[in-house]
């Protein structure tokens, strides 16, 4: 983890997007925190890393998603390189689909 992101403050913006509970919650949330644009580029982001993850081609995201390819080359930098936190959610939810939850 980068320390340059650590302090009391990200702790507790950490802390508070681990009480939300629904993905309806996560909206209300959201929505009061950051613009609709930026909910969508985080959204977008995280649809780029899941479909790197599943071996989908730059040109098969950019269909999909409509990304440019710049965007799409730096996830999937962070996903090669990064913190792996996209790598840990990403495992974390493909674990809970063959669980059935």
């Amino acid at each position: 983890m980068n320390p340059k992101l650590k302090d009391p403050l990200a702790d507790r913006f950490g802390r508070a997007v681990l009480a939300l509970r629904t993905v309806d919650e996560v909206y209300r949330f959201f929505e009061d925190v950051c613009t609709v644009g930026e909910f969508k580029a985080l959204a977008a982001r995280f649809e780029i890393a899941r479909l790197l993850h599943a071996g989908q081609t730059y040109d098969e995201i950019v269909r999909a998603t409509h990304a440019s390819t710049a965007t799409i080359s730096r996830v999937r930098r962070f996903l090669e390189y990064g913190a792996d936190g996209y790598r840990l959610v990403l495992d974390r939810l493909h674990a809970r689909r063959r669980h059935g939850r």
